[in-house]
């Protein structure tokens, strides 16, 4: 067995900026491919802790690289391991200054002062270290760990103010934002912990039991500015979170391991010498595989009979220790610093020996799950968080089948659900996100038997439409099924041209980097292999180019192959795995991408003398950048099989976190979530199929851009990531309705959103409490206020501007202008809240002449928000608690105290607030659910016998930012007691609350203008922000543009850019329609309004007549324009026997076509070697 100190726990860390060139007298070396090899062998020893050994590699390299630091900074390290303290100090010195700006060589010097304890020198070194590296996030957190135990605002603000940096870097680490929330309530800074308490919230998967109550009151002591309450709170909660898996890592990834692992090797030659190893033939020469498995310990071979033994393997983190546990030999091996050791029993796996293992989140609680398929019975086992499994199978409500496993989203509601592809039939099951599943496999149209034994399943989105194709192989043939959404598929192999034959090994990944996914399929326990390649439209052909690797293919019995970039190059290699012809030895073979897709054979790297081999699997084993080799037997033993030397190319590596709370779009880890990668001219497309992603950059410094295409379809981009990157999911509103700009006689300002009313597509899971139903198809019809100050005559028209900036297709039928003028003593509003859309509905206005603020208002918890809703000031009663979804929280109240006034009196309340909506996606998640529901708002009073009863039974919400409802509560009190409770679970914030008694029947002049002018042209989008606070509504900056779509492409015909006047005047299903960016420039002559009487006001209100469709994923045909909705369908989308009645407007107007995306950055440059 190992020591602590063996080589796969030393984490290596890349630099995070490129060395810069030696002292200027130095030669350069006289064979770069040496060096590389003598820095290679030398990490491996520090790895493995042989500090002799190691120390006798980087003196060599001393000597033949004088101006080298990194051999100077590694023997220093090496020294420091050994006690050496002094000798270490000199070494690492040396290099401080040949590099100076390297802030990694410098924490091992800090190190080494520390251990000294030289403490004074060390925080001089860690403030000398930020001064040349601003953002290396090792030493943001020692410095902040400096004033820990200094007392005082001025310290923690400090402190904080390292952390907020730290964060910014580092969004996904725990650990530092519960450091961070400390450090504010330290500082007096109540609302800075109130942000990142709410993003702590999302984070965390599954905050603790025992810490639930304590976050919570630090959460709302914070919001509510009470510091001592909230920093009592969060310092236990805190405490609570120390020994959490989660929080550990955030540790490790700040600090490192400690103990006799002190300081981060560097791996990383300067530019001088990188310029010299750019040649790859430089870094194939220092390139080599070891047989590690006695190293690190690895499990033997099985006692007694091991014929299925070798069937399954499974590598991941299941404990969250940060280091790589194994599902191998029919039992599970946790990775302990004294070696493997099987815990099948303790872990509650313990079994016969499966065909299958798969790890996956299926409960996105952030703790990887287990599927074993024991011959035709599947096994599904929830992770508890503390190292054990509970078996779920029995809680499921489904009987589980037996056959090759895949956790996939393929209903793109944010939870993974699960495919078993067995001999039957593939069987689909829904996962409900409570705890139980459906089995949907006859409405996804999988259920057909295929015949066989079905050997592997896959997911790609392999024609590049946004949602997950499935894959399923087997001995008898390959078949893809393409995913029409709302978990139907459908049989496409022979259209797309899927390759017949056995393919019972089956890989998917973007091998030639052109940015579409290509499939590997081979015989399982045959000779030979088929790169079938994606035309770019989904359809495959083969690929006969990879001479070398067909030929080497045909020469081994195949068991399993991967496609892995071994090298860093960023170009995927091939594995194979399996046993020689005469079926006597185990063979590895590895091809190496290179120039015009040739896959050359490097099978001369990997040791030889191994069993007959069943199963291959990848990961960085040793933190060490490069991608590492598990390989299990046919005798059930299972082997490591380490790569020395694939990190002297560099690397990206990257996690993805779906937000857990207030979200729900994705699933945790991103599985299924597409990632492009650009570094100077090298292009790269990677899936997301596990919790870690290792992205090579050949020889770029680091990624120039990467963007993530989450699962739900919306794009996120990151420039110039670091090295170890998490991308945290963003909270990104995607669809609001069309956007209002008025000029307010300056400048051109954001009102409101229009059209609420109608969604196109839209699944009612919101309303149908579990329905299938789509929204009506009604067209939106109704009446927005424009106040008057809010619009102002130009050049003697009303200027309005209707944008398109969210990912969103618009249909606009008609739009007015209604003038509404009346006397200054009066004030008037019309009813904006939610309702389904009613044909013809009358302008109903209601007056205002003496509003009346209620005597008392207060939340669910009985405390005070009155001060809140005394005037539309945006400032929102923001006393939630989030839910799982974007849109629901925990169930919340407003109760008001309206005091007294006549019985028989006629009262109207007013509520102004926003809501956050729910979008189509989490409208399927709920509705799938028996236990997931929103409720919609409801009014209720007091009885007479003291007990709250339902008055109103469905308030409805506000219909989108800032708009106001209007309910009638004349004859609903059944006592003097004038109390109101405004109860529902939806994301509602109130702004201004007031009532009336008594109606005001002031004279009214009603005038509606039609448009004089609309031009319709591409603009942008609007920058946007939050207004009143980070629980205002989402709000836009119309003089700040963005010319670029953040969205994918809605494709479709649109219609052409230039005067569209007769397209909106009215309702007669002849439209202009709009996309992200499109805008509609309005103008209403002034001259057709009449002039305004003494002692009168003048407001507005727009009348707008028309549809809406967004693009989720959810949405019915959500991905294009058509079909093309009219007043008088009868559902969307309408069948075969209707049809949109004006053809010829089509072929007239609608001419503008939207082509599919282009790969990032333009169009892929393939860079070859």
């Amino acid at each position: 067995m190992r020591a602590r100190g063996a080589w796969h726990r030393t984490p290596v860390v890349i630099l995070a900026s490129v060395l810069l060139t030696a002292c200027a007298d130095a030669a350069p070396p006289a064979d770069p491919a040496e060096l590389l090899t003598v820095r290679t062998v030398g990490l491996a020893y520090l790895e493995e802790n042989r500090l002799q050994e190691a120390e006798a590699e980087f003196r060599r390299l001393v000597e033949m690289a004088p101006g080298e630091p990194l051999g100077y900074a590694n023997l220093g390290l090496t020294y420091l391991r050994q006690g050496r303290l002094p000798e270490a100090e000199i070494e690492v010195r040396r290099a401080i200054e040949l590099q100076p700006s390297d802030a990694d060589v410098r924490l091992i010097l800090i190190e080494i002062l520390r251990s000294q304890e030289r403490d004074q020198e060390a925080r001089q070194e860690l403030q000398a270290s930020l001064n040349v590296d601003s953002v290396h996030v090792k030493t943001l957190y020692a410095l902040s760990r400096l004033d820990v135990d200094s007392t005082g605002p001025g310290p923690a603000a400090r402190r904080a103010a390292r952390l907020e940096r730290l964060v910014a870097l580092q969004p996904g680490n725990v650990t530092a934002r519960v450091e961070l929330v400390d450090a504010h309530l330290a500082a007096g800074a109540a609302e800075g912990a109130a942000v990142h308490l709410e993003q702590l919230r999302q984070l965390i998967p599954e905050i603790p039991v025992e810490g639930r109550d304590l976050f919570d009151e630090a959460a709302l002591a914070a919001q509510r500015g009470d510091v001592p309450v909230a920093r009592a709170a969060a310092f236990a909660f805190h405490n609570v979170m120390r020994t959490t898996p989660i929080y550990q890592q955030g540790l490790l990834d700040l600090r490192g391991p400690g103990g006799v692992l002190l300081g981060f090797p560097v791996v990383t030659f300067s530019e001088t010498l990188t310029a010299g190893v750019r040649d790859p033939e430089t870094v194939l020469a220092a390139l080599r595989f070891t047989d590690a498995t006695e190293i690190v310990g690895m499990p033997g071979p099985a006692t007694g009979e091991a014929t299925t033994a070798g069937r399954a393997l499974a590598v991941a983190d299941y404990d969250q220790d940060r280091d790589r546990d194994v599902f191998s030999g029919g039992a599970l091996w946790r990775n302990d610093p004294t070696g493997f050791v099987d815990v099948s029993v303790e872990a509650g796996v313990a079994g016969p020996a499966p065909d299958h293992a798969l790890f996956g989140d299926y409960d996105n609680d952030g703790a990887l799950d287990l599927f074993l398929s024991r011959g035709e019975t599947g096994v599904l086992y929830r992770n508890s968080g503390d190292g054990t499994f509970e078996d779920v199978s029995g809680q499921l409500e489904v009987s589980l089948a037996g056959g090759a496993p895949l956790f996939i989203d393929f209903d793109q509601d944010g939870d993974l659900d699960l495919v078993v592809a067995g001999s039957e039939s593939t069987a689909m099951y829904r996962n409900d996100l409570d705890g139980t599943f459906t089995d949907v496999r006859a409405r996804a149209g999988t259920e057909a038997a295929v015949g066989g034994s079905m050997g592997a399943a896959a997911f790609g989105d392999f024609d590049d439409d946004d949602d997950l194709e499935l894959v399923v192989s087997s001995a008898s043939a390959t078949l893809l099924f393409d995913n029409l959404r709302s978990g139907v598929f459908v049989d496409v192999t022979e259209q797309r041209g899927i390759a017949p034959g056995d393919a019972g090994v089956l890989r998917v990944g973007d091998y030639d980097n052109d940015g579409l996914l290509d499939l590997l399929t081979a015989p399982r326990g045959g000779r030979g292999l088929q790169l079938q390649m994606n035309q770019g439209d989904g359809a495959f052909a083969l690929d006969q180019r990879p001479e070398a690797l067909l030929e080497g293919a045909a020469t081994l019995i195949i068991h399993d192959a991967a496609f892995v970039d071994f090298d860093n190059d960023g170009w995927l290699d091939v594995v194979l795995v399996g046993e020689s012809e005469d079926g006597g030895a185990g063979v590895i073979r590895l091809f190496r991408s290179s120039a015009s897709g040739r896959f050359d054979d490097l099978s001369d790297l990997v040791p030889g003398d191994l069993p007959p081999l069943r199963r291959l699997a990848f990961a960085d084993f040793g933190d060490d950048g490069d991608l590492d080799l598990f390989v299990s037997a046919a005798d059930g033993s299972t082997r490591l099989i380490r790569n020395d030397g694939g990190n002297a190319n560099r690397y990206l590596k990257m996690q993805l976190v779906g937000l857990s709370t207030g979200s729900g779009k994705n699933n945790h880890f991103g599985i299924g979530a597409k990632i492009e990668v650009r570094a100077g001219a090298l292009y790269q497309t990677r899936l997301v199929t596990g919790p870690e992603i290792h992205i090579g950059l050949g020889q770029h410094g680091r990624a120039d851009v990467v963007r993530v295409r989450w699962t739900n379809g919306v794009p996120q981009n990151l420039f110039y990531p670091n090295a170890n990157q998490s991308v945290v999911e963003e909270q990104i509103l995607k669809g609001s309705c069309p956007f209002l700009y008025t000029w307010n006689g300056e400048r051109f300002e954001f009102l409101t959103d229009l059209m609420w009313k109608s969604a196109l597509g839209m699944p009612m899971g919101l309303m149908a409490q579990g329905g299938t139903a789509y929204a009506p198809p009604n067209a939106s019809q109704g009446f927005v206020k424009i106040p008057g100050d809010a619009l102002r005559a130009r050049d003697g028209a009303y200027q309005l501007q209707i944008t398109g900036e969210l990912w969103e297709v618009f249909y606009i039928d008609e739009v007015e202008l209604v003038v509404v003028d009346h006397p200054d003593s009066v004030d008037v509003f019309v009813d904006e809240r939610f309702v389904f859309p009613e044909p013809n509905l009358p302008l109903v206005l209601h007056q205002v002449s003496e509003p009346r603020t209620p005597l008392s208002a207060l939340d669910g918890r009985g405390f005070d928000v009155l001060s809140k809703l005394l005037q539309a000031d945006d400032q929102y009663v923001d006393e939630l608690t989030p839910d799982r979804y974007q849109g629901v929280s925990a169930l919340h109240d407003l109760v008001l105290d309206l005091g007294a006034f006549p019985q028989a009196a006629s009262v109207e309340l007013f509520l102004r607030g926003w809501i956050f909506p729910t979008d189509a996606s989490i409208n399927v998640a709920l509705s799938q659910s028996e236990t997931l529901a929103t409720t919609m708002p409801y009014v209720e009073v007091v009885s007479a016998s003291g007990e709250w009863v339902t008055a109103v039974e469905a308030l409805s919400f506000p219909a989108g930012k800032n708009k106001v409802v209007v309910q009638d509560l004349s004859g609903l009190f059944p006592t003097d007691d004038h109390r109101v409770r405004i109860r529902t679970n939806m994301n509602i914030y109130w702004d201004h609350a007031f009532f009336t008694v008594g109606e005001t029947t002031a004279p009214v002049r009603v005038t509606t203008l039609q448009p004089s002018a609309a031009d319709f042209h591409y603009r942008g989008f609007s920058e946007m922000y939050r207004k009143g606070g980070r629980f205002g509504p989402h709000w836009f900056d119309y003089a700040s543009v963005a010319e670029e779509s953040p969205w994918r492409p809605i494709l479709g015909m649109y219609t052409r850019y230039g005067d569209v006047l007769e397209l909106v005047r009215e309702s007669d299903d002849i439209y202009p329609i709009m996309g992200p960016g499109d805008e509609i420039a309005l103008r209403f002559d002034v001259a057709e309004a009449p002039a305004l009487p003494e002692g009168w006001t003048r407001d507005f209100m727009i009348y707008t007549d028309g549809w809406i469709k967004d693009a989720d994923l959810n949405t019915a045909d959500g991905w294009r324009v058509e079909p093309l909705p009219f007043h008088a369908m009868s559902e969307y989308p309408y069948g075969p026997t209707e049809a949109y009645p004006h053809p010829d407007v089509v072929r007239r107007y609608h001419t503008r076509a939207q082509a599919p995306a282009a790969a990032l950055g333009g169009s892929p440059a393939p860079e070859r070697h």
